[in-house]
């Protein structure tokens, strides 16, 4: 009986292997390829984070440059209105004053 017993483990492990061999071939992928699949799936992971995280580093340097931009606009107008007006008016006034007035403003 000992014997039987021994003899229909053999022969259910035998089929439960031949069923294994033929799930893997109906599936594909081993269980490596799975755990490589799993380990790609967790490095696109930390990428996808690793690129949110930069994402929003080059926003917040976007919006910075946007205010630095706005800054330099308001600057330029300033100059333009409080400085180039008058000296533009200077020069059509006097000749010789437009010449002081042209060096100064190089």
């Amino acid at each position: 009986m000992q014997q039987t017993a021994a003899q229909t483990t053999k022969d259910e492990l035998a089929a439960l292997m031949a069923e294994v061999q033929r799930l893997r071939q109906l599936v594909g992928p081993s269980e490596q390829s799975y755990i490589d699949l799993q380990l790609a799936v967790l490095g696109a992971r930390d990428a996808a984070i690793g690129a949110e995280a930069e994402l929003g580093n080059l926003r917040g340097s976007y919006q910075s440059l946007g205010a630095e931009v706005a800054r330099a606009r308001r600057d330029q107008e300033w100059l333009s209105e409080q400085v180039m007006t008058p000296i533009r008016k200077l020069r059509s006034k006097s000749p010789t004053l437009a010449r002081v007035v042209r060096r100064l403003s190089r």
